[in-house]
């Protein structure tokens, strides 16, 4: 029996000598503070499920295992120290097969949970009767307000929904009215960084002996999963990720907002918070994270541009994308609205392409399992547009190798936003580029790169260039009523036929390249 099995299981309750409830926590609500841990612990006891069917339905990268599987254990170890009466459950079975396990086996007749926020969890929970779930509450919104920001069906607007969510929640608000006079402030966001103010260090947390365990556990059993895990030193705990909180506001934020969308070859992280992993297994308060930063501002330790930007990231987005998966779920299953159909290349595998900033990227997700929002945004994603990489493929990579990815996360972003493959549900345009905008945000990346971003034609010019071209060139028909594409489709028209031929000639070779070359 292993070390965390031999601790966690002295606090078994034998049959029928259990707390009057229990309650079920998934590994993406281990708030230390949740709410249907109230009252003297040791009337409530609390059920995990460690599985072996979630790796197995996709390669997960080991970071994110290791980070979800040690999460769970650290939390189930904390709450007994509490007094909570701990069941941790390890299963072949799903998650509603696995807790009928624990219901035949300890005699657990009734459970609670808030309801998962990963549909393909949630959904099997829902049809078990003796399983009762309730609202999530571990999230800033709900479904009634983003209703009564978009009563009717039809296009959902990020701008729309921020506005009501910031009055709601009096989140730089001066009164009525936006702190500043503006509400978005994503125009000041865009500066080039070149090396000042320094990049802070990154903090990462030594891994226990529990954690180590874990690793141990994932490199056996999982040894074809995507990434490593050597060097992980993501936080597992509560009280580690708000010291992750901490250091971002007392050292990072302040820098944050002017360089968000700036990238750089030797800074992967530059100046941002590194916290989604941790908010999205429940470590953190959103809405806490959002307060701290406005005092930040308050206080004057922090520009608007910052601490606006943040809040804009989580209450803005992070909130907004899940109310529009849940509202369109069925539909991203499938949606393909430019038709793309090209295999995701071997190069997001790991394959070197011989563009720096992909294989840096890739780099960086295959040794970490993240990278920044901009690099996923317009580096991955642009890049898998622009060849007309099929976007479930894509969707499917990025689920897999962040630790920070969820379904209801991950596919509105990809699928939506990132690769306009449901059509402009709330984009409204695709979010491509050339060369020229990666040069701009990451001159480092682009200087230590063989192809050339300010060259148009021939095979030294930047492949972003000819492809961004031919993208173009093969939808103009789908954007040619779309005001956002009005200036670049007319910069199309401009282009003589032999550039715009030249364009779809090596776009075509890349194209190719991308299709033969395997992960």
């Amino acid at each position: 029996m292993s070390g965390f099995y031999e601790r966690i299981g002295r606090r078994r309750p034998g049959r029928g000598h259990g707390p009057r409830r229990w309650v079920f926590l998934p590994y993406d609500q281990l708030r230390p503070d949740h709410p249907l841990l109230v009252g003297p612990p040791g009337q409530t006891g609390v059920v995990y499920v460690e599985t072996a069917a979630k790796p197995a339905r996709r390669p997960y990268h080991k970071q994110k295992l290791v980070l979800l599987l040690s999460a769970m254990r650290h939390d189930a170890l904390e709450r007994g120290k509490r007094g909570h009466p701990v069941l941790y459950h390890s299963s072949e079975r799903w998650y509603d097969g696995a807790l009928e396990e624990v219901r035949e086996e300890h005699g657990v007749d009734g459970l609670e949970a808030l309801a998962p926020a990963e549909a393909e969890v949630r959904e099997p929970l829902e049809a078990r009767s003796w399983i009762t779930l309730h609202p999530n509450s571990l999230f800033i919104t709900d479904t009634d307000l983003y209703r009564s920001v978009f009563p009717k069906p039809g296009r959902r607007l990020l701008e729309r929904f921020y506005r009501a969510a910031r009055k709601k929640t009096g989140l730089l608000m001066d009164g009525d009215a936006p702190a500043g006079g503006e509400w978005n402030l994503d125009k000041a966001n865009r500066r080039t960084w070149r090396g000042d103010p320094p990049a802070p260090d990154r903090i990462g947390f030594e891994a226990d002996a529990v954690t180590r365990e874990v690793i141990a556990l994932v490199e056996e059993r999982y040894p074809g999963s995507f990434g490593s895990s050597e060097g992980f030193d993501w936080p597992v705990t509560s009280a580690d990720s708000i010291r992750l909180a901490d250091h971002f506001f007392a050292e990072v934020l302040p820098h944050f907002g002017p360089f968000e969308d700036a990238m750089a070859d030797d800074e992967p992280w530059l100046f941002h918070s590194l916290l989604s992993a941790s908010i999205n297994l429940g470590h953190l308060d959103p809405l806490d994270l959002c307060r701290r930063a406005e005092e930040r501002y308050r206080r004057g330790e922090a520009s608007l541009a910052s601490a606006e930007g943040f809040i804009r990231q989580i209450l803005g987005w992070r909130e907004f994308v899940r109310h529009v998966y849940e509202e369109h779920r069925q539909e991203y299953a499938t949606v393909n609205a430019l038709e793309a159909d090209l295999p995701l290349p071997g190069w997001y595998w790991g394959e070197p392409s011989g563009l720096r900033c992909l294989d840096r990227t890739v780099e960086q997700v295959v040794a970490t399992g993240h990278s920044h929002h901009i690099t996923r945004l317009m580096v991955l994603s642009n890049l898998a547009t622009l060849l007309g990489v099929d976007p479930q493929a894509l969707n499917h990579w990025f689920w897999i190798a962040y630790v920070d990815a969820y379904e209801w996360v991950v596919t509105p972003n990809v699928v939506g936003m990132g690769t306009f493959g449901d059509g402009g549900v709330f984009a409204t345009k695709p979010y491509v580029s050339s060369g020229r905008y990666i040069q701009r945000m990451g001159p480092t990346l682009c200087a230590a790169c063989r192809y050339d971003p300010s060259r148009s034609d021939g095979e030294e010019a930047c492949p972003f260039n000819h492809l961004y071209w031919d993208f173009l060139s093969r939808n103009r028909a789908r954007f040619e009523k779309n005001p956002r594409m009005s200036v670049p489709l007319a910069s199309l028209r401009r282009l003589p036929k032999a550039v715009q031929d030249d364009h779809r000639r090596h776009a075509g070779a890349w194209r190719k390249r991308a299709r033969d070359v395997r992960g």
